[in-house]
């Protein structure tokens, strides 16, 4: 019997939608989960957001106090949006970035042979590739990078200082232009816990059995995420 595996891969939807816009509005992401009141902004107007929405570059998100937003880019990497967070996402098809000017967000970045992921905010930059952890802008403008699994370049944008921070680690990253590494702690890791939690996704798989012309036994699996 043979198995054929059917997987919704996003790379074919951002390729069918980017014929019909122009290349300064490229289609880079989905909202895949959202939780609560989300909002997007594009050239004009704060709209609310909904579930298998197209975000282009250049579009805000923010979320109210109890609200959670898990945003799919067209390689499979996510990045999920935690309570009173703004976020821009930018960028060419692959690879895309994304400005955090307030709030926290957790992330998951898929391995490229040569791009990476750049997180900016108004005090850092972090290039990502291939990377799990949590991002945090604190209210005085400080950042707080937490790595799970990976290695990230975290560089201070008025020292231009650079630091690199691998698993278990957190850098801080201050507006005096201070920026160093120190082991996580517990209370680093609840922030990238939480949003987890909160915006769980949930693998569905579904089994069909058929016969072909000639009386063969056949299964047809799809495999997919919400």
């Amino acid at each position: 019997m043979k198995n054929l595996i059917v997987k919704f891969v996003l790379l074919i939807f951002f390729a069918v939608t980017a014929i019909h816009f122009m290349p300064d509005r490229s289609p880079i992401a989905l909202f895949w989960i959202i939780k609560n009141k989300v909002e997007k902004k594009d050239v004009s107007n704060w709209v609310i957001a909904k579930k298998g929405e197209v975000i282009y570059s250049g579009d805000l998100v923010r979320t109210d106090d109890q609200s959670f937003a898990l945003i799919k880019f067209n390689d499979a990497s996510t990045l999920r949006v935690g309570p009173k967070a703004e976020v821009e996402v930018y960028g060419e098809k692959i690879p895309a970035s994304a400005h955090v000017n307030s709030g926290v967000v957790s992330f998951d970045i898929k391995k490229r042979e040569k791009d990476h992921f750049e997180f900016t905010t108004p005090t850092s930059v972090a290039s990502i590739r291939g990377t799990e952890g949590v991002l945090r802008v604190g209210i005085g403008g400080e950042d707080f990078l937490s790595i799970i699994k990976g290695l990230v370049v975290f560089t201070n944008n008025l020292s231009k200082k650079s630091v690199e921070v691998r698993d278990g680690q957190t850098a801080e990253s201050k507006r005096d232009g201070s920026i160093f590494v120190r082991p996580s702690t517990s209370d680093d890791l609840k922030q990238y816990e939480s949003l987890r939690n909160q915006i769980e996704i949930k693998e569905h798989r579904l089994e069909f059995e058929f016969k072909d012309k000639e009386g063969k036994p056949h299964k047809l699996i799809i495999e997919y995420e919400e």
